[in-house]
């Protein structure tokens, strides 16, 4: 085929272009790498919509009516995206959009087999000219097929079409940008289709959470637009850093800061976020009681492994254990109903823990402390988990004692990597101070906390 032969030759000559342009590309100045971005980019926008075009006569040659006759049914393939995938590598979901676009260019199959005229002729002539990107077309193709689902007139439905194709062209929109613009475009020509739409939505908001094999809890989420604007709008406020005025830092500080940086990934932030938030809220007033009591979490553990800070705990409805650092976490600022169980499987001790600081001790530590002690956080006080700086198996700081004098304002990252890492912290003086590893520091000397806001400067 000739169409076929002419494929494989530029597929060739293109194989020599990109071996070329590796071996050259390190010695090329900014523009010229961005400029053969820019024109391997135009290739690929050819080669995408050749992948639209193709699959969209496969889609057709699988249509349901077809039965086994059809193509992706005649070559042993249930669905026409299982037979696109297998043919092309591509994933489920890129030739699942490939078929969905390439179906949506074609016009009607009439009763002679014929092809009726096609419904958006301007983002099949622009794709196929290899200026408008498939992204941008499906977005355009997307809306205006909701506009002419929802009755407008075939000429309101041409010049949004027109104009989103024109404006992505002519303004050079990212394809981004162009699903902006048309769905802007669709609430102006459809203003009464936002309310069902929105009762789809509705009907499609869920979250399901699992645990899973390897001990994670997994899940789903996905959320109505307002429901999402509550969610990410809380996450924003709290991994905001407040504004604060320039200081500058000792060596101590600087040590610590770069030892201890917040190394997690935005995701990680976000599963830590949306968890503290529900902490927070299932400790206020007004939050239903279970016999009088907020939200608690019950914890099982034997006598000797929580004396010695080693071993496992065991949380009740979670069926994987936690570690004993967790359990050491929980002590110091949740509520905690331990049972301790003997070497004989005994039960020693089941009750509440009576630990937990109060809440105008926590008030007093807020103005102390300013928010969380570690150096370069800025976390608030609201914010924060009150940990006993000297823990309560400690000679000097027997069970049950919760003294302001022993409390540090932490925020939950720190407070975990607090529990879990070799850094320490204790009291002296009055103020907290972190003992480094000795592989930061082979004397361990203490450093000072600097957000502790009562520390009294030397006069100049």
């Amino acid at each position: 085929m000739e169409t076929d032969a002419q494929l494989k030759e530029i597929a060739s000559d293109l194989q020599g272009v990109l071996g070329a342009a590796r071996g050259r590309l390190a010695g090329l100045s900014d523009e010229a790498v961005l400029e053969l971005m820019a024109d391997f980019e135009a290739v690929a926008r050819l080669a995408s919509a050749g992948g639209v075009l193709t699959a969209g006569e496969v889609g057709v040659r699988s249509r349901p009516e077809l039965g086994d006759e059809g193509l992706s049914r005649s070559q042993n393939f249930t669905s026409p995206v299982k037979l696109v995938s297998n043919v092309t590598g591509a994933s489920a979901r890129t030739c699942k959009a490939r078929l969905d676009l390439g179906g949506k260019l074609r016009g009607a199959v009439l009763l002679g087999g014929g092809e009726g005229p096609a419904p958006f002729p301007l983002v099949g002539q622009k794709l196929n000219e290899g200026v408008l990107g498939v992204e941008a077309a499906a977005a355009i193709v997307g809306r205006c097929n909701e506009l002419a689902d929802r009755g407008c007139s075939a000429d309101v439905v041409a010049g949004a079409e027109e104009t989103l194709v024109d404006q992505t062209i002519a303004c050079r929109f990212t394809a981004d940008e162009t699903a902006k613009l048309a769905i802007h475009l669709r609430e102006v020509l459809d203003p009464d289709g936002a309310e069902p739409r929105d009762e789809v939505l509705q009907m499609q908001r869920s979250l399901t959470i699992a645990l899973a094999p390897d001990g994670m809890y997994r899940g789903t989420i996905a959320l109505a637009p307002e429901q999402g604007g509550v969610w990410l709008a809380s996450i924003q406020a709290m991994q905001s850093p407040r504004v604060t005025g320039p200081r500058f830092l000792d060596e101590d500080e600087c040590v610590a800061q770069m030892v201890t940086a917040d190394t997690r990934t935005q995701a990680q932030k976000n599963a830590d976020t949306v968890t503290e938030l529900i902490a927070r809220a299932a400790g206020a007033d007004d939050m239903p009681r279970i016999n009088g009591a907020i939200a608690t979490v019950n914890v099982h553990m034997t006598l000797d492994d929580l004396e010695k800070g080693r071993g496992v705990g065991w949380i009740d409805g979670i069926d994987q254990p936690v570690p004993a650092s967790t359990i050491a976490q929980l002590r110091c600022s949740s509520p905690v109903a331990a049972t301790l169980f003997g070497d004989k499987g005994e039960v020693l001790y089941h009750g509440k823990a009576k630990r937990l600081f109060t809440a105008a001790q926590n008030r007093a530590l807020a103005a102390r402390d300013g928010g969380c002690v570690w150096p370069n956080c800025d976390r608030p006080p609201s914010f924060c988990e009150t940990h006993h700086a000297n823990e309560w198996v400690a000679d000097d700081h027997p069970p049950g004692r919760t003294d302001i004098d022993n409390g540090v304002l932490l925020c939950h990252f720190h407070h975990s990597h607090l529990h879990k890492s070799p850094w320490k912290l204790t009291m002296y003086e009055g103020v907290p101070h972190l003992i480094p590893p000795r592989w930061v520091d082979t004397e361990q000397t203490p450093i000072p906390t600097t957000r502790r806001r009562t520390i009294q400067r030397p006069a100049a």
